[in-house]
């Protein structure tokens, strides 16, 4: 399917509740943002510089803290520039990248909990092989899947969500996220089937959410 998305914005309503305090939740928000930017560098460059925390699992809690700080890039930015603002409105392609962003980043945070959670196991269940099974290649190994097999998977998503049309603009949430997007493409399709069924025409393959 070609690409006929004529979709150019999105306007986001679901900060419309709190247009009488938006000096207050921007204010909180800021200082959540400094604070998880704050700690989350503190404890990367302490594992860094600390040679003695160069072991598996604080390499591991780096890897979660980088993750925490893209995560957050992606929402945090957005939402602040939006509590300053009488309309929240984004582009067709930062509504994509920011939902790309927080899923993957959302994916990368469990699948670095669960590979510390395997270190852990083999750490209390097997104490005599861990340094034998959880080697600094296993350790590289664990993190390129921690990150790649989301930033992939989540990618293929984006990809066929690009190549869907659509025919509406309102998101009622504060960010963007696939469903949402999905969601207008649906009511096109849905729309171009009962057309096509109506005139005897072959039936479009419809997107169900």
């Amino acid at each position: 399917m070609e690409n006929s998305t004529q979709v150019k914005l999105f306007y986001l309503f679901g900060l419309q509740e709190t247009f009488n305090n938006k000096s207050v939740y921007f204010l909180l928000s800021l200082i959540t943002y400094l604070l998880i930017i704050t700690v989350n560098l503190t404890l990367i460059l302490t594992i860094i510089q600390v040679k003695g925390l160069h072991e598996p699992m604080y390499i591991f809690l780096c890897s979660l803290c980088v993750n925490g700080l893209y995560g957050t890039a992606g929402f945090y930015p957005k939402i602040l520039l939006d509590l300053q603002s009488d309309v929240q409105v984004i582009s067709y392609g930062d509504c994509l990248t920011q939902a790309y962003v927080i899923y993957t980043s959302v994916m990368c945070e469990m699948s670095t909990l669960t590979v510390m959670s395997y270190d852990r196991y083999v750490a209390i269940c097997r104490p005599l092989l861990y340094h034998t099974i959880v080697t600094y290649l296993t350790v590289r190994k664990l993190l390129l899947f921690s990150w790649c097999y989301p930033l992939f998977m989540i990618l293929i998503a984006v990809s066929l969500a690009i190549r869907i049309p659509l025919c509406g603009s309102r998101i009622d949430k504060i960010l963007c996220d696939i469903p949402s997007i999905l969601k207008h493409a649906w009511q096109l399709n849905l729309s171009q089937r009962l057309t096509q069924d109506a005139a005897g025409g072959e039936e479009l393959f419809g997107v169900d959410l």
